[in-house]
């Protein structure tokens, strides 16, 4: 049953696909006009609305609101180009998701070195996985996930980034995985987008981030620094609609010497200057800092006691 739907709901996305970028983006335009014409109607409004005052305290209520309704519209254009993905051939893509720096991956790659590529949600990170079109040799272009709640949704979602040659690794596989791909004899750059907010039980480091306190997830700096691997960040810009430009941007190429959670730092210290640079393309929606110092001091205190209790019952 779920093959079935997952084959007709496919079917009908790649149908979408083939209608003109152009009029994809006019439904797009529909859809922001009635946002606009209704703010209640935009998704996670009051969120988005919060994350944007306290990141920006400088800014004024006419600043935030432009980029509110900017925001909105990259949103929704983002979502008419993972439809329209599922049938751009890789030359279309080439045009729309260009790769500037790729010439450092493949002199790690011709080193015999592998990388992790820090990256975001910003722009539209689903278009990153066409990598494996602007790169030359053997090496494995891959990107760790978090497998969604709906099978038929996941099942697609997986098929759209596989369809320009990268590969998917759910969260709780990547190191295995990695460490097969050595085994193998296999170079790899591997995507993470590191800007989501960690579980209670994940939180090991706390930076200042647009304006917060905020808990981050240092798991991918564990990977550099277990299998020695090179880190750098992808910066995202838009040119124009429907066109984005990630650089490769260096950031260490060994973790040796580097202090602990050095390499996480420094990576969200890239994401806000990017982030500050066109604040619109990050995604706001995500309730972002709903984890708080205050909260996660509760919630050790919780955890101290329950260890206590089972403790005195053994």
């Amino acid at each position: 049953m779920k093959r079935v739907l997952v084959s007709m709901t496919y079917s009908f996305l790649w149908l979408i696909s083939l209608l003109p970028l152009r009029l994809l983006y006019l439904f797009s335009d529909i859809i922001w006009i009635v946002m606009f014409l209704c703010p209640p109607l935009r998704y996670r409004r009051n969120v988005v609305r919060k994350n944007l005052r306290t990141s920006f305290p400088d800014k004024g209520v006419k600043e935030l609101k432009r980029i509110e309704r900017r925001f909105y519209r990259q949103f929704l254009d983002q979502i008419f180009e993972m439809f329209k993905s599922a049938s751009m051939p890789g030359w279309w893509m080439r045009r729309h998701m260009r790769f500037e720096g790729t010439d450092i991956l493949e002199k790690e790659f011709s080193q015999g070195r592998s990388i992790v590529m820090y990256l975001g949600h910003t722009g539209n990170w689903e278009w990153i996985s066409s990598l494996p079109l602007n790169l030359d040799g053997n090496a494995v272009c891959c990107q760790v996930y978090h497998p969604l709640e709906n099978a038929v949704t996941d099942s697609i979602m997986l098929k759209l980034r596989s369809r320009y040659g990268a590969e998917s690794i759910a969260m709780k596989h990547v190191l295995r995985t990695l460490l097969g791909y050595r085994k193998a004899g296999k170079q790899f750059v591997v995507g993470m987008i590191a800007d989501q907010v960690p579980l209670w039980w994940d939180i090991h480091y706390w930076t200042d981030f647009l304006n917060h306190n905020t808990p981050v997830l240092s798991g991918s700096e564990q990977i550099i620094r277990k299998m020695d691997l090179c880190a750098c960040y992808g910066h995202i810009s838009r040119p124009r609609r429907g066109h984005y430009v990630l650089k490769v941007v260096p950031m260490f190429s060994r973790a040796e010497g580097i202090e602990e959670f050095g390499i996480t730092e420094k990576y969200f210290r890239l994401l806000e200057d990017n982030i500050r640079e066109t604040p619109e393309l990050w995604l706001w929606s995500h309730n972002r800092w709903k984890r708080t110092w205050e909260g996660y001091q509760k919630w050790l205190k919780t955890r101290l006691r329950s260890n206590k209790r089972d403790s005195e019952k053994e």
